[in-house]
Parts: C-alpha cells; structure tokens; sequence
C-alpha cells in the first residue's frame, strides 16, 4: 500500500471553495424581494453543493489520517480527541455568539423552548427531528456537524474491530442507512424525509447522508492502493478536467438540483475520485491564495452567517440599510465573512481547539515507548 505523501492540496482548495460557495448561497438572501431574487437562486442555490463536498472530503480525510492505525484502544481515543477537540470548542462559542448577533441576545434564553434548543445545538442533538436534515438548531450550519460527528463516532467504534473495522462499518451503514428505515416505511434516498422515529438521533443515524461520508472513506482506500493508478500523465489530467467539468455541469445544468447521495452528492463524488487519483499521476498545483482558503474554511463555514448579520448591522446603523438589498451588498459581506474566518481560524481553531485537544490527550495514559518496526509506515498525518 502506498502512502502518498505528496500532493493534497486540491482537498484544501476543495474545501475552501465549499465554505464560499456555501457563504454565497446564503448571501443570496440580500436580494429577496427584489426583482432579481430569482437571479440569484440561479448563480447560488447550487452552491449548497459545497455541504456535500464537505461531507465527502470528510470521508476522505478520515481514512488517510488512519493509514498508521495500530490497532490500539489508544489510537482510536486519540482519533475521537483530535477530531471533538477540531469540531465542537469552535462550533459552541460560534453557536453562542450567533445568539448576541442573530437572536436578539440575552432575550433568546429568556424563553424555554428557546434553552432547549440551545443545549439540543451544543449538544449536537436535533433540535426538532422532524425538521429533517435541519433540526431548527441556533445555529443554522450546525445541522451538518451533527452529521460528521455522528461519522466521526461510527468510524472510531469500528476501529475497536481491528482488522474488521471495514467489515464493521459498512455493515453499520447497510443496517442504519438501508434495512431499518426500509423496515419503518420503505427505502428512499430523500434527506428530508422525516420517518417519525421514536427517537430522534435516528434521524441522523439512518439518514442517506451517511452514504456520502461512505463514499469518501471508500475514496481514501482507493487512493491508498497501489493498482488505483492512472499511468499516463495525458490521461490524468484529463481525468481530473472531465472530474471537475462533470460535478459542475451536473449542478448548474439541474441535472442534481438538491443534497442527497442521488442528488449533488454522486457527481462530487465522482469529482472527488477523479482528482485523487489524478493527483498520484500527476501534480494538481494549487495557489497559495486558496490554500489559505482551505485553512479558514471551516471557520468560514461556521461564521459567515454572523459576518452578514454584523454587516447588515452596520449598513442599517450607518443609515445606509437600502445596499443591503443589493449585489455589492453579497460582495462586501462576502469580504467581511473572509476576514472574520481569518481570525476565527488563528484564535478559535489555532488556539482554542488546540489547547482543548492537548488538554484531553493528557489524560490518556501515556503510551510505552517502543522502537517502530521496520515495516511500519511513517507517521507524519494528523489524525
């Protein structure tokens, strides 16, 4: 199996172009009621694309970062650590925050039903889960981090089964995703079907969304796999081109008009395939500009509804609330939402997630040290 070091920036442009596209999607909402709304759900609604993308990254991600897996109870406590201490710390205070700017502020929690749905979003419960895929949480992008976490715990348990973790997990997901809701009312790709469980974490259990994280982590084994290879150079790069072209014209053509594995989701994934195993062949350069957007997307992803709140704030404060029914008022916003992901990205994710995850793994008993087998592969990924 290789190892392929080399050569992931495109994840990091992938992601940086979710999180603007997603950021645009929402700025869209300036120009409602206004003559040109239906312009922009055309240029920007396919934009919630990037929710997609992201989840299949994700899957992706998570298998490369556990090439070096030992087999060890350990390990996997490690994995669970780094990726809560990445997701959850940044996500609660965005969440809290998101109630000063867009809420009304200490009003909010004047309300029970209010509180209640506060605690739901921070403790990654849905708020209402009936309101499928959305949950009603206080913070509207939360949704789709109840998904990953929700991954990010069935990949960890299956570690636990060694080498049957993939045996494990894709069973899990056949059971969760296919037999039961099959069993409830009949098998049906739709992410907003609400199948009335008694419980409401099913709803992100059985959802066809996990089949998109599946779909990435049987990427990631794909890329790990010395036969996985395009040989000609010529070839690959027009592999990645026709990759790309392909998830684009299936999204703004109407071809796939909605999330789902059987909507936007399969073409991206196609995509995703395509510029991996490209990359093995050839070198996918990427410009710095969007590296830099990779490493603030998820912080862009989780505050750009923020930004556009304080924006509006301000134009409206100023006396000048009439652009923020304009196209400059999704340019400006936009610019605003980058700079604040900027910073969010170097004291929340930098910092606070960091100090979280260090803080947790000191208390896991520490590991013997052990000379590293000749055979076994180097460790230089973050989990």
């Amino acid at each position: 199996m290789a190892t392929h070091e080399k050569n992931l920036d495109w994840v990091q442009l992938l992601r940086g172009i979710a999180a603007l596209l997603v950021a645009l999607t929402h700025a869209r909402y300036a120009m409602l009621n206004t003559p040109d709304m239906p312009l922009a759900d055309r240029i920007f609604v396919p934009g919630a694309m990037g929710v997609d993308l992201f989840f299949i990254i994700s899957g992706f991600i998570m298998h490369y970062s556990t090439t070096n897996f030992d087999g060890s109870a350990g390990y996997v406590a490690r994995f669970a650590i780094k990726r809560f201490a990445r997701v959850w710390p940044i996500y609660a205070v965005i969440t809290l925050l998101s109630v000063f700017v867009l809420s009304g502020g200490i009003d909010y929690f004047h309300h029970a039903a209010n509180r209640l749905t506060f605690w739901h979003s921070v403790g990654m419960i849905p708020a209402n889960p009936h309101y499928v895929p959305y949950f009603s949480l206080t913070l509207l992008p939360g949704w789709t981090l109840e998904f990953e976490m929700y991954f990010y715990l069935a990949f960890a348990a299956s570690m636990l089964f060694k080498r049957l973790r993939w045996f494990v997990l894709a069973s899990w997901v056949l059971l969760t995703v296919i037999l039961i809701p099959l069993g409830v009312r009949g098998f049906d790709m739709n992410i907003s079907r609400d199948l009335g469980y008694q419980v409401g974490y099913l709803a992100i259990v059985t959802s066809p969304f996990v089949l998109e994280f599946a779909a990435g982590v049987l990427i990631g084994w794909l890329y790990q796999q010395d036969w996985a290879r395009l040989r000609s150079a010529y070839v690959a790069w027009h592999v990645a081109a026709l990759g790309v072209a392909f998830a684009l014209w299936a999204s703004y053509s109407g071809a796939a008009v909605t999330h789902g594995p059987t909507q936007w989701g399969w073409p991206l994934a196609l995509m995703v395939l395509a510029l991996a195993l490209a990359s093995k062949t050839v070198h996918l350069r990427v410009h710095r500009v969007f590296l830099w957007l990779g490493s603030i997307s998820y912080s862009l992803y989780l505050t750009h509804l923020l930004s556009q709140g304080l924006v509006t704030r301000a134009l409206n404060a100023a006396g000048h609330g009439q652009f923020a029914q304009t196209w400059s008022y999704i340019f400006l916003s936009t610019a605003v939402a980058l700079a604040f992901a900027s910073l969010s990205q170097h004291y929340l994710e930098q910092g606070l997630s960091n100090k979280v995850r260090d803080a947790l793994l000191k208390l896991l008993p520490k590991r013997p040290a052990s000379p590293t087998p000749a055979t076994a592969l180097p460790i230089s990924r973050r989990a």
